[in-house]
This record gives C-alpha cells, sequence and structure tokens, in this order.
C-alpha cells in the first residue's frame, strides 16, 4: 500500500502533532508499507516551501508556537497524490486540504487526522478565544480543512463524541496516538521521594494552564520538601516565572531534549497535567508509562483523563485546592504510589505506538477496499 502523509512541518521536534506522526510512519514502514511524506523540509519526499504570512500580528504569533506552514506548490501535490493509493492529511491547513481535493478529483481515499480543537489555536489569541470564535474554527474545520476526507482517525472516543455533536459526517476510526518503546521500556527508580518529585510537562501557553500547579504548590502542606520541573518553553515563561518566585522552592523551568527528559520521566514520582484542551496527552501518557503517577485536570475538552485510574489521579480543571490534597495524598501514601507506578507501567503496554500502527493501517485497507 502506497500511503502518502501530508502535514506542514514534519520535522519539527518540539510538536505533539509531528512527533506522533513521525512515529506511525515509522512504523507503517516497519510494517512494509510504502510511505512517503509531503512536507516543508529539505529531506521530504515531496518538500514544498514554508507558507510565509506577512501579517505581523498573525506572523508573530506563529514565531512564538515554533510551527510552519506548508506552501501548496500545485505541481507537486498533483506529483504526490498521483503515486498514492490514500492519502492521509495530518494538519487542517492549505496543503492539507489542497492535497485532499485534488485525491478527491483522482477518486483516492483520503482520511483526515484530528489532532487539535479550535481551542488549541484560538487560545492564544485573546479576542478569538470565544464561543463565536471557536464556533467559526470547528465551521472550518468541518467545511473547508476536512470536506473532502473519506474518514477521521481521532485519539480517544471522547474526540468522536464532540465531532459527532459538531456534525462531522465522515466515518470515524478511534486510534490513540500510542507509547514509544523508549517511554514503555524506561527504567525508573524503586523508592519514592529522595526528593519527591512533580514533573510537568507542556509549552507555557494559555490552554496547557501551569498556573494551576503553581497556585497548588502554594497550598500544598509539602511544599518546601517537593522538587518541582516544568519542562517546556513558551510565551509565558515570563510571566511563570513571576509565579515562581513566589515558592518556597524554586522551581527548574526550561526546555529538555528527548534524551534527557526520558531521565527526568525516571526520576519522577508524579507528572501533574494541567491542561484543560487536549486532544490525547502523549506527554502525560509518556511520563505514566516511565513510572510517573499521574494527576489529570478533568474537563469537558480533555481526553487525557480517560487514563486517571482512580480519583486520586485526576481533579477539576483550575482547581488549585483538590490539585493540592491529591499531591499531599500521594506525598504521605508513598506505598500506594509505587502501586500506582506498577498499574500505570503495566497499563501503558496496551497502549502502544506499534500497536496503534497495526490499528491505523487496518483501517486504511479498509477505505482502499470500499
Amino acid at each position: 500500500m502506497r500511503i502518502l502523509i501530508v502535514i506542514d512541518d514534519y520535522f519539527n521536534q518540539s510538536n505533539g502533532m509531528c512527533i506522533s506522526t513521525q512515529r506511525f510512519v515509522h512504523e507503517y514502514k516497519k510494517m512494509g508499507q510504502e510511505v512517503r511524506v509531503l512536507s516543508t523540509g529539505e529531506k521530504a519526499d515531496y518538500p514544498v516551501p514554508e507558507l510565509k504570512i506577512n501579517i505581523p500580528f498573525i506572523h508573530g504569533l506563529i514565531a512564538k508556537q515554533g510551527f510552519h506552514f506548508a506552501k501548496p506548490i500545485r505541481k507537486t501535490l498533483i506529483k504526490a497524490v498521483t503515486w498514492a493509493d490514500i492519502i492521509q492529511i495530518e494538519t487542517p491547513f492549505p496543503v492539507s486540504w489542497r492535497a485532499a481535493k485534488l485525491a478527491k478529483k483522482q477518486g483516492k481515499p483520503v482520511i483526515g487526522t484530528f489532532h487539535i480543537y479550535p481551542q488549541n489555536v484560538t487560545a492564544s489569541v485573546p479576542f478569538l478565544n470565544n464561543r463565536l470564535g471557536n464556533w467559526c474554527f470547528m465551521f472550518f474545520f468541518r467545511e473547508k480543512s476536512f470536506k473532502n476526507c473519506d474518514a477521521l482517525q481521532v485519539p480517544t472516543a471522547k474526540v468522536a463524541k464532540w465531532l459527532k455533536q459538531n456534525h462531522f459526517k465522515q466515518k470515524l476510526f478511534v486510534v490513540s496516538n500510542g507509547i514509544s518503546d523508549k517511554f514503555i521500556n524506561n527504567s525508573h527508580k524503586d523508592k519514592v521521594g529522595h526528593p519527591f518529585t512533580i514533573l510537568c510537562i507542556g509549552r507555557f501557553s494559555h490552554e496547557k494552564k501551569q498556573e494551576t500547579l503553581f497556585k497548588a504548590m502554594q497550598l500544598t502542606k509539602h511544599s518546601s520538601e517537593i522538587r518541582l520541573i516544568f519542562a517546556g518553553q513558551g510565551p509565558l515563561k515570563k510571566e511563570y516565572e513571576k509565579l515562581a518566585n513566589q515558592l518556597p522552592q524554586k522551581p527548574v523551568m526550561q526546555y529538555f531534549p528527548p534524551v534527557k527528559l526520558r531521565q527526568i520521566m525516571s526520576q519522577a514520582d508524579l507528572v501533574v497535567h494541567c491542561a484543560d484542551v487536549e486532544i490525547e496527552g502523549m506527554a502525560c501518557m509518556e511520563a505514566f508509562a516511565s513510572g510517573c503517577v499521574p494527576v489529570i485536570a478533568d474537563s469537558p475538552l480533555s481526553s487525557t483523563v480517560s487514563y486517571a485510574l482512580t480519583p486520586n489521579n485526576c481533579f477539576p480543571a483550575k482547581n488549585s485546592e483538590v490539585l493540592a490534597q491529591r499531591i499531599d495524598y500521594w506525598f504521605e501514601h508513598p506505598q500506594e504510589l509505587i502501586k500506582m507506578r506498577q498499574k500505570y507501567r503495566k497499563y501503558s503496554k496496551t497502549l502502544s505506538v506499534a500497536r496503534s500502527a497495526k490499528t491505523a493501517i487496518g483501517n486504511l485497507e479498509k477505505l482502499i477496499l470500499r
């Protein structure tokens, strides 16, 4: 099967959507599939230039997000789509919807991967982050971005439900982004503490809601005994540094390359996931696969909470008081934490990216045979 992957920024190493796509491509190839990628970047099978947006406000916003849009070059798109048996679009942006439209004309099946809610886009744009702004993006996704898709691949049943509620008509396949074996096989310290470490992973941006953890650390009974690590970077770093100065122990706040981040996961006791808008939460999944016990925000637009195995593994989104209680519970019950760590490590083996990719290939074959 010849699979064409269309994505704006395939080689981006700090974006979960891009990393997930890289892992699926790797697994597809391991299974003997022919896979080619159309993206920015000279190493792409079908390279296209970056789409420059010269509107100052929008350009600045994109730069802060560290993402690159691909310019849809018609000649390249035609060549790539003509080669493929099936087209998988990974982003809701021009290069993807142009590829889907060309595939439709050639009578070839198209599947779209749904990686982001409208709120992931609007969270950093105050005048768009409202009911009308989010509805407009949802309408655009439905009527433009994924209009020519025969099916959509979504990571959780919660996302599938949201799409149905918003009148997406495509066939929906639920396939987790999965967890890389690098995390499932990551070693972890045997004991709790020394020092007790809380890890929070994610961009410093509005939808990630890390301020909830800063406030919880002011309320927990054990703040002075806890090492806090924020692994990330982003536009809110200066604001968060001010909050950090209010804590008894100043947290570590920086971006870590993948190998170093896995090492940190192997030493952390808890991973706290505060985001109230999350399609799945790959970083949280990777952390609990590595042995960190998760405490996850519960909100209508976060699917990550589906991985909370007990009430002590979740808290109401933006509720610092309850989060502080969860932190105190795990700090004061080290034997329970060890048992929960083992439970999550076993559970993560059912969520491997290899298993997800195998399911995805079966779905692609169904679309081709229709």
